[in-house]
């Protein structure tokens, strides 16, 4: 072999050696470093309640609606006349509406009931929410009212129902009138979302567990499932809907044509509750006070609400069917 030839074999390797140098440096260098990849904001956590706090690290770092693997998406569940009067920065709007659907069920059309499919893709898509997104549930309203929250909670569930992982999903403990209180809300019309492509068949799994069937219901009311509890979440049981007083409960059918007696609305045959069931109105759930306040919306420590669970039966092991 000759001079040359040596020369330029040398040459060749000491180039080699000297690009995996060059990409070695930054990987090396980045991997000491404390960036997103390596501390998400984001806490992969299943606490589900958010404080007003950390939403507020969230917003000032500039990662809600943002891009990459650690991103935020802030669903404000109401009407656009609340929306536009105050919102939190960067959150999408969503029309209270849009987290139900109106379908046939058996012999009349029923409101209420849960997204299907194409309905649940059509918002995730609307919204730009992928795998890496963490999404905030909150919602507002020009009058303060206990209900109120359903519009988060409810959408919550729906996330949940669909597949998508609970370390993602994350409900604002006292929702817009708390972060009003620390922080005050922004008017305006909401920012324009860029649309993803993702679908709910991406997630692992659909949580049908988290619903019960009529046929599952019926082996709850008849002692038939082991640890098995129906829990009536109505308001004011004791003395209406639970009790089974005559006339309490409203119908969940559409209501009748424009013109059409009020005698026409659909009515419940039955008043009364499941058998077995425990009485918890859903508002007791939050912290109350003589007056509306911002810590009205936010949920009882978990002490208290174990507590409250406990009162009516539901343990650890315990399967709680609600309605």
């Amino acid at each position: 072999m000759d001079f040359l030839t040596r020369t330029r074999k040398r040459f060749s390797w000491q180039l080699v050696a000297l690009s995996l140098c060059l990409l070695l440096v930054p990987l090396i260098m980045n991997s000491c470093s404390t960036t997103t990849y390596d501390t998400p904001i984001t806490p992969r956590t299943s606490a589900t309640l958010l404080s007003p706090e950390t939403l507020k690290t969230w917003v000032d770092s500039g990662i809600v609606n943002s891009t990459g693997f650690d991103r935020v998406v802030i669903l404000d569940v109401t009407s656009m006349a609340t929306y536009t009067v105050g919102h939190i920065p960067g959150a999408q709007f969503v029309n209270s509406g849009d987290i139900a659907q109106t379908r046939m069920e058996g012999p009349a059309t029923d409101v209420t009931m849960v997204l299907d499919g194409a309905r649940i893709d059509a918002l995730v898509q609307k919204y730009g929410i992928d795998k890496n997104t963490t999404i905030v549930f909150t919602s507002g309203a020009a009058s303060p009212s206990a209900s109120t929250i359903l519009n988060a909670t409810r959408s919550y569930w729906i996330f949940r129902y669909w597949g998508f992982p609970k370390e993602k999903l994350k409900v604002l403990d006292g929702i817009n009138f708390a972060w009003k209180a620390l922080y005050g809300l922004t008017p305006g019309d909401p920012p324009v979302p860029v649309p993803s492509t993702f679908s709910v068949k991406n997630n692992v799994q659909l949580r049908a567990d988290l619903r019960s069937s009529l046929a599952e219901m019926i082996q709850v009311a008849e002692g038939r499932q082991a640890n098995a509890i129906p829990v009536d979440m109505r308001t004011t049981p004791a003395t209406a809907s639970y009790a089974g007083n005559r006339g309490s409960t409203t119908g969940v059918f559409l209501p009748p044509p424009a013109g059409a007696p009020a005698a026409q609305n659909d009515y419940v045959a039955f008043e009364g509750r499941l058998k077995r069931a425990q009485a918890l109105d859903y508002t007791t759930m939050l912290i109350t006070g003589s007056t509306i306040t911002a810590d009205n919306f936010r949920f009882k420590s978990a002490k208290d609400l174990a507590a409250m669970f406990d009162a009516i039966g539901i343990k650890s092991t315990t399967i709680a069917h609600v309605y």
